[in-house]
């Protein structure tokens, strides 16, 4: 009873706003040595041009995040309010068209657009940020949002705030919303990881195969792998003036004709085979690292990346997409929050294993009379039936009239109903006779 009591006690009085930072040692010593640990304030710009060039220039990084964007967007969303039964029209309405036209109606930009511009920042570069824009009029609330890109944004260690990139423009916590990929290490913690870090060699090494070859095929001249070598009788001015000819001879296609010269093709090496496999390996590595299914970026070859069947793949991917929508809505939805809104922003995800289950646990209920048709029509938002308010035991084939006379209930039994069939047929046949 000690326990409880003190339980209760704690429960009445219970702080309006948390504020774990005021008795958090960590932060205590953040304060005082924050300049020593974090000496990396801003992403360099150098950094970012490389992401976004691999985002622009690799096929498979920009496919990853557009089926990551197609897949977050096929359902849409909705603006719900989880902790009351009453709808706020007005407020959900308000809601559902600012996400609509995040920077107003008359602007280009669509939710759709924004979304893509939000992931493939999040994921390429580690962080996305977009701008809340208040109506000073009306109460201060949110009336647009406005993604910003990451190499303009950087961070004001002396209001500890985020600020516009070298100049005094610095962001209060409610007018910014930042999207990232935590880091686990202190130093430059403010700051998203980009997953480009992690498969930068893959990249680089399908770059400088792609730029190896492109070399060989834009060569004005003879393939480097072949030979030419000159009878030692001949003179060295012939020598020359056949060298000359050679490099002025822009059809490499063409026929080598030459006196005193023998030309000789050497073979393809290792490294020339190997370099469609270094091009797979590579992709194999950024679609693994998006978490993207071989299937979802149009690879046919799926038993070189792993077994299981489309859907379950399709399983494991809705599972990274529900983990993407999640991050995206609670930070939004932290936003919505400080400005008073309890209506929450949400991504529809269609789960149809969970629609499946559903459906297969209704059916065994039905059967064994534990609930109504009624009762599930309710859950689809269905409107009753007459005849939905009474138990349908189909395991001893009954079914009751209604639930003031259950007694009088109809057995039905399997021969009985054989019958009754054959006898429809019977008549069917006749009918058709005369």
């Amino acid at each position: 009873m000690g326990i409880i009591n003190t339980i209760k006690g704690v429960a009445n009085h219970l702080p309006g706003i948390r504020q774990p930072e005021r008795y958090s040692l960590f932060d205590m010593f953040m304060e005082e040595y924050s300049w020593a640990l974090t000496t990396i304030p801003d992403k360099t710009l150098g950094d970012l041009s490389t992401y976004y060039q691999a985002f622009k220039k690799n096929v498979w990084v920009r496919r990853c995040c557009g089926v990551t964007c197609d897949e977050m967007l096929t359902e849409g969303f909705r603006i719900n309010n989880p902790n009351k039964t009453q709808v706020n029209y007005e407020r959900v309405n308000y809601l559902t068209d600012l996400f609509n036209a995040p920077a107003g109606k008359y602007a280009e930009e669509t939710f759709s657009s924004l979304i893509k511009q939000i992931v493939p920042s999040w994921k390429v570069t580690g962080d996305a940020f977009i701008e809340v824009n208040h109506d000073k009029v009306f109460d201060n609330v949110p009336n647009g949002f406005k993604f910003i890109p990451t190499e303009l944004m950087g961070y004001n260690h002396e209001n500890d705030a985020w600020c516009i990139r070298n100049t005094g423009y610095i962001f209060e916590p409610e007018n910014i919303i930042h999207i990232y990929e935590p880091p686990i290490e202190l130093r430059g913690s403010k700051w998203g990881t980009s997953l480009i870090d992690t498969i930068a060699m893959n990249i680089s090494l399908e770059v400088l195969g792609l730029n190896h070859n492109k070399d060989v095929f834009e060569n004005h001249g003879l393939d480097p792998r072949g030979v030419i070598s000159f009878d030692k009788e001949l003179k060295s001015q012939q020598v020359k003036e056949n060298i000359l000819r050679l490099k002025k001879q822009k059809n490499k296609k063409g026929i080598i004709a030459m006196q005193g010269g023998n030309y000789q093709q050497t073979n393809n090496t290792n490294k020339d085979m190997e370099f469609l496999e270094l091009i797979r390996y590579s992709r194999d590595c950024i679609i693994t690292m998006f978490g993207v299914p071989p299937a979802k970026v149009d690879i046919i070859e799926t038993a070189n990346l792993g077994t299981g069947s489309g859907e379950s793949q399709d399983k494991n991917f809705g599972k990274v997409i529900n983990s993407n929508c999640k991050v995206i809505e609670n930070a939004f939805n932290k936003n919505l929050g400080r400005s008073g809104f309890q209506e929450v922003f949400e991504f529809i995800r269609e789960d149809h294993e969970n629609k499946l289950n559903r459906a297969e646990i209704e059916d065994k209920q039905l059967r064994n009379g534990t609930t109504f048709i009624n009762e599930v029509r309710s859950g689809y938002g269905l409107e009753p039936v007459d005849w939905g308010n009474v138990p349908m035991n189909y395991s001893q084939y009954a079914i009751a009239t209604s639930p003031d006379n259950l007694d009088q209930s109809v057995l039905i039994t399997p021969q009985e109903t054989e019958k009754d069939l054959q006898k429809s047929i019977i008549l069917e046949r006749l009918k058709g006779m005369y």
